[in-house]
């Protein structure tokens, strides 16, 4: 249904509804990206319209990031390395101490993948190793949890 609108394609301050969405901080840099001879680019892109595009739309830079370690960790976890050089097995063991390190920051909360699960459970059982009383407490722990 349209509007009766006596100003007819015009519109007066107040007189509309406001559709803007408005973020103070990308306001705030798009302001300053220009001042007077000086360029600010935050990214170096050959189309930094469409990468601004994904990163607001889509998924920011960690959640990209993450979604590659997790690709790479569950294809190398399932991959032969029987062939792989010292160097190449060494780039292996840090891109994995890398994804745990990650895995540590992101702290309170780890989704339940696969590859998630599996680094859990590459955990209990070093702890079985190293401590055998809290093993077996958590996994006791884990068995009233998931029996319910």
């Amino acid at each position: 249904m349209a509007k009766n609108n006596p100003a007819g394609p015009f519109q007066f301050p107040f007189s509309g509804d406001v559709t803007q969405a408005i973020n103070p901080w990308t306001w705030w840099l798009r302001l300053m990206s220009q001042i007077g001879f000086i360029n600010i680019n935050l990214t170096k892109s050959s189309d930094p319209e469409m990468e601004r595009r994904i990163t607001e739309n889509v998924a920011g830079y960690g959640k990209q990031l993450g979604r590659v370690i997790e690709v790479l960790e569950a294809l190398l976890a399932n991959s032969a390395t029987t062939g792989w050089s010292a160097d190449q097995k060494k780039a292996l063991g840090d891109f994995f101490e890398m994804a745990k390190e990650i895995a540590a920051v992101k702290g309170d909360y780890i989704a339940p993948t696969k590859v998630n699960v599996d680094r859990f459970l590459e955990g209990i059982r070093q702890l079985e190793e190293k401590d055998e009383k809290e093993y077996r407490e958590i996994v006791e722990r884990l068995r009233k949890e998931l029996s319910t």
